[in-house]
């Protein structure tokens, strides 16, 4: 019981501590936090042939369309090669590298870059088959950015759960749940001129799928899904001459996603 009482005062300082501080650093910036929310009715079409190169390995080439602004916007252009690699029953590995053609504005494109690491733990459970993927994605932009307002590379961390439910029907629904952590994104400074670039990691989306395969063949099979986007972005704006700190600003979007994939398999 002693052991209990002197933890909970323990953390019961930590507590007062960080409410203390939280203030401070708010204060220190001294802009107030800006806040928009916005909604989003996006699609996005997918054609894939995967390829078996071993036992375990396959690589996968896919091409992607992805629209937003209610279908009526092209919004994105991928091109991917996926590496997976199913060491052993409970555990696989994935690489994978995305060209990304985005558009930004009426007319202008520019060219990102996604390279993808991910270790894959598996597990059946009844009918259900779970899986847990951490990916962490490194994205590099072919473009200048501002450092204060964009890490190139940025970094994100994508914790994604997963259940597929196993019937006998060619049918395979499945539901899953992904965060994305940023992992060295820029924070607000207080002068852009005087201060060194700070990292405000945070979690800037929940992604929640619900969807189902549907296997044609032994070689064709389609994917049907649809998802909700939860983003936050953190932004920043700094005055030109004397580089301070002039708001913060936090932008949250809800994406509703509506997807359909083709593969076919060699």
């Amino acid at each position: 019981m002693s052991r209990v009482k002197d933890l909970i005062k323990r953390v019961s300082i930590c507590a007062v501590l960080f409410a203390a501080v939280l203030p401070m650093q708010t204060m220190a910036q001294g802009v107030p936090l800006s806040e928009s929310s916005d909604s989003d009715l996006q699609a996005r079409f997918r054609v894939a042939l995967e390829i078996p190169l071993a036992q375990k390995l396959k690589l996968t080439w896919s091409e992607q369309l992805r629209t937003k602004e209610s279908f009526s916007q092209l919004d994105k252009m991928l091109t991917s090669f996926t590496l997976d690699y199913q060491a052993w029953r409970h555990l696989g590995f994935e690489g994978e590298y995305v060209f990304v053609n985005e558009r930004k504005g009426d007319e202008l494109w520019k060219v990102k870059h996604r390279f993808n690491l991910a270790v894959i733990g598996k597990l059946s459970v009844g009918r259900f088959d779970l899986s847990l993927r951490e990916r962490v994605r490194f994205v590099v932009r072919s473009y200048d950015t501002d450092k204060y307002l964009t890490a190139d590379p940025f970094v994100t961390l994508r914790s994604r759960l997963k259940a597929d439910y196993r019937n006998e029907s060619r049918w395979k629904p499945y539901a899953y749940v992904e965060l994305y952590t940023t992992l060295n994104a820029p924070g607000a400074v207080d002068n852009r001129l005087t201060c060194d670039v700070e990292s405000d990691n945070y979690i800037n989306r929940v992604r929640l799928c619900v969807g189902s395969t549907m296997k044609i063949d032994s070689h064709n099979s389609m994917d049907f899904y649809y998802m909700v986007h939860f983003n936050r972005t953190q932004g920043a704006t700094y005055d030109a001459v004397s580089g301070n700190l002039t708001s913060r600003t936090l932008k949250k979007v809800c994406a509703h996603v509506i997807g359909i994939d083709y593969k076919f398999k060699l």
